[in-house]
């Protein structure tokens, strides 16, 4: 019989509706919380070394067709390496399996993906401040960007106010006919076309 592996989700594998549907016989151990490191997201979820920080997690135990259909889903090993760290279950710290993103710059999530995140907190009596937090964090990075580009821009384009003030938008009258052979090109009257 093969050996089951203890999996730490963070993102949208703690909703419990997903899980069943990626990995129909995945069994739910307990919540728990991984030590040092930090919820991030990079449009999806991750988690990153913080001193002093935790994250909430939702502990699953794998079959090895289940953790096979989740290296898929999941993107491995291009997107996301999988690592062993020590998580906190109760009183006691056992060793899990857990995704961590290779790559990827801070990014809001989309709605739909932190709902459904959401939805698994709620579901496992999980605090939700930490996903909050997350997703505040991420859209605070994500604006101070924008608005960096925006000075950037600000300072290269030097765009003249009175650009515009040497065309007279009142120097045609519409009532006025246009001439339909303007510079030998030949105009089409679309108002004849009208049914």
């Amino acid at each position: 019989m093969a050996k089951k592996k203890l999996y730490i989700a963070y993102g949208s594998n703690i909703n419990l509706e997903q899980m069943a549907y990626r990995c129909p016989t995945a069994e739910r151990v307990s919540t728990g919380f991984v030590e040092n490191y930090e919820l991030e997201f990079r449009r999806v979820a991750t988690i990153v070394p913080k001193q002093d920080s935790k994250v909430p997690v939702l502990v699953w135990e794998l079959k090895p067709e289940d953790e096979q259909r989740l290296d898929r889903y999941e993107g491995f090993p291009r997107m996301y390496r999988k690592e062993t760290i020590p998580v906190k279950i109760g009183d006691k710290v056992v060793d899990g399996m857990v995704y961590i993103m290779n790559d990827g710059q801070i990014s809001p999530p989309p709605e739909s993906y932190y709902t459904g995140i959401l939805k698994g907190y709620v579901d496992n009596g999980m605090d939700t401040s930490y996903l909050k937090v997350a997703s505040e964090r991420a859209y605070s990075h994500y604006l101070s960007e924008l608005q960096e580009m925006c000075v950037e821009c600000d300072e290269t384009e030097d765009i003249d106010e009175d650009e515009d003030d040497d065309y007279d938008f009142d120097e045609y009258d519409d009532d006025e006919e246009i001439d339909p052979d303007i510079d030998g090109q030949t105009r089409i009257d679309y108002h004849s076309l009208r049914m």
